[in-house]
């Protein structure tokens, strides 16, 4: 009987927990709260980085992260134990399984959730890296968030074409480091010392940046720095518009599998209109008289009607098409 109810447990953590079910209103809850813990937790090790607030706090923000890592290590230890429950098939053995899920992103991710308490267990000195690792917890709430899996699914899907794009900035900042490095170094010695510090002029100018730190100084520099800057636009416009398309056809194909958001928005957007105009009527002391604009839902699939000029009948089959008109009963 123990094992029973075990089993239904962690079937029913398997369904809270896993990021690919569908979300019901306590995985929702859930995931709610883990956000707002992590949102919580980064702003107290940004804030503790303030001398005079730790010292002030320290106590706080000491029992604070314990008890943040408690509840980090106890989602992590839930999720690997209900794994074996989760949609991928890979994840099914008890064991294998299991340590499969421990090799995935997410499972990584919240293991640095909890990796700070273990290397202060472990006696590791350096609080500066304690702090930078507990920084990565924002890493969680990827998980929590549709965007994020959009532009994730756009990377895969496009990913060769995404491969292409950096291949032609890697090309073009190589071989304009090289060109600026032959040109610039007698000129400027003292700054264009190598082809990896032309490489970063390049950089900067290919991304529109320009700190100013690195600038040509001859005209054929000049020339290769404006030709950099044009290619870097363009290349980057192209980059920017591929991944904009690509979200878009993902966020196209999301709405179609969950048709029930489209279909929610439009049931409350008809609701909001009816309201205001019920509004409207009743301040202009219009409710007896009937409104111009019909049920669109409680009109016939034809409107009989007869022609002014030959008095002929004709009706619209189809409404809001168009406004052609064909003869009734064609």
């Amino acid at each position: 009987m123990l094992s029973i109810s075990a089993t239904a447990l962690r079937r029913r953590l398997a369904v809270i927990l896993e990021d690919e079910e569908p979300r019901n209103t306590l995985t929702r809850l859930c995931n709610l709260a883990l956000a707002f813990l992590i949102v919580v937790n980064v702003s107290c090790v940004v804030i503790e980085s303030v001398e005079p607030v730790r010292r002030h706090f320290a106590a706080a923000f000491a029992a604070f992260e314990q008890a943040a890592t408690a509840i980090f290590a106890v989602e992590y230890l839930l999720r690997v134990w209900a794994s074996v429950d989760f949609h991928v098939v890979e994840y099914r053995h008890p064991i294998w399984g299991r340590l499969r899920y421990m090799r995935s992103f997410f499972a990584l991710v919240d293991l640095l959730a909890v990796l700070p308490a273990v290397l202060g267990f472990l006696g590791a000195a350096d609080l500066r890296v304690l702090r930078l690792i507990r920084l990565l917890r924002m890493l969680k709430l990827v998980r929590h968030s549709t965007t994020f899996g959009l532009l994730f699914a756009v990377l895969r899907e496009e990913g060769r074409s995404v491969a292409a794009l950096l291949f032609v900035l890697l090309l073009t900042v190589t071989i304009s480091g090289s060109l600026m490095y032959m040109i610039e170094s007698e000129q400027q010695p003292e700054v264009f010392t190598s082809i990896p510090v032309a490489m970063w002029w390049a950089i900067e100018t290919l991304t529109t940046v320009g700190y100013g730190d690195i600038v040509p100084m001859t005209a054929t520099g000049r020339v290769i720095g404006g030709c950099v800057s044009i290619v870097g636009i363009g290349t980057l416009a192209l980059f920017s518009g591929l991944i904009t398309v690509g979200f878009l056809d993902q966020l196209k194909t999301y709405r179609e599998h969950h048709p029930r958001v489209a279909v929610a928005g439009s049931e409350r957007s008809t609701a909001v209109f009816r309201n205001d105009r019920e509004r409207v009527d009743d301040g202009l002391g219009l409710t007896d008289i009937p409104s111009a604009m019909p049920d669109l839902a409680a009109l016939p699939r034809a409107w009989p009607a007869i022609c002014p000029h030959c008095g002929s009948a004709f009706s619209y089959s189809t409404l809001g098409d168009d406004d052609r008109s064909e003869p009734f009963g064609a």
